[in-house]
């Protein structure tokens, strides 16, 4: 074990500091730990993820990963590139792009040429039960199709932190075991790193360490039990 993202004493104000999202926020993960982050809407959970993965910047205080502090938009989008996954709340998934070219997009610069990112691509695919869908565009496919095919992307690069933001929030129960499932199964397999925002207590009770944020601020730290583990048919190379 080593530590892999450490946020020290880290605060985000908006609206020229009328607005304190997050306050004096300091939280070490390792890197193989399953971290579930809880609390209402407007608590700071997704600011802290956000400043966790670089796509916003603290107003004070400093955030490091693998031991160094992170510096500047190039570096960050570096660390994005190469060593942390994201799946975002809405997917953000490229409408007039197919499910395969999806997945090819995050490779571009990690991956060598066009033929090895469509095999990396349809890999993926195949694993995530998607393989039938690669030509199909976003708009195409289901909810739950949607949401496995964002986590594939997120997972092109075989990064050390995979950071979810509310992954089960628009899926019903069933799919959202299943989304979940492969989530631990990444863990599993890639050896990643996890960390989810979620205010689904039934999520989070999949993690091993629960966070809960209110205020802005650390109100609880918990470590709890291992996500379970997932269906073989599931399983990521």
């Amino acid at each position: 074990m080593s530590l892999l993202v450490e946020l020290s004493n880290v605060g985000r104000d908006f609206d020229g500091g009328r607005i304190v999202a997050v306050d004096g926020v300091s939280l070490a993960i390792e890197d193989d730990e399953t971290v579930a982050i809880v609390g209402r809407s407007g608590s700071g959970k997704s600011t802290i993820l956000n400043l966790v993965c670089g796509l916003d910047r603290p107003t004070r205080g400093e955030v490091r990963f693998e031991g160094r502090a992170v510096n500047g938009r190039a570096a960050w989008a570096a660390l994005r590139a190469s060593r942390i996954g994201i799946v975002f709340q809405n997917f953000f998934l490229l409408q007039s792009l197919s499910a395969r070219e999806n997945i090819e997009v995050a490779l571009l610069g990690n991956l060598g040429g066009a033929r090895q990112r469509r095999v990396r691509a349809l890999e993926l695919l195949a694993h995530f039960g998607l393989a039938e869908r690669a030509t199909l565009r976003p708009a195409e496919l289901s909810g739950g199709e949607r949401q496995r095919l964002a986590i594939a992307r997120a997972l092109a690069n075989r990064p050390k932190l995979l950071v979810a933001d509310e992954p089960t929030g628009s899926l019903d129960v069933q799919t959202s075991q299943s989304v979940m499932s492969i989530i631990g199964n990444a863990h599993r397999e890639f050896g990643t790193a996890v960390i989810v925002v979620t205010h689904d207590e039934d999520v989070a009770a999949l993690c091993g360490r629960r966070v809960e944020i209110s205020d802005g601020r650390i109100r609880s730290d918990n470590r709890m039990t291992a996500m379970p583990t997932p269906a073989p048919t599931l399983r990521i190379r």
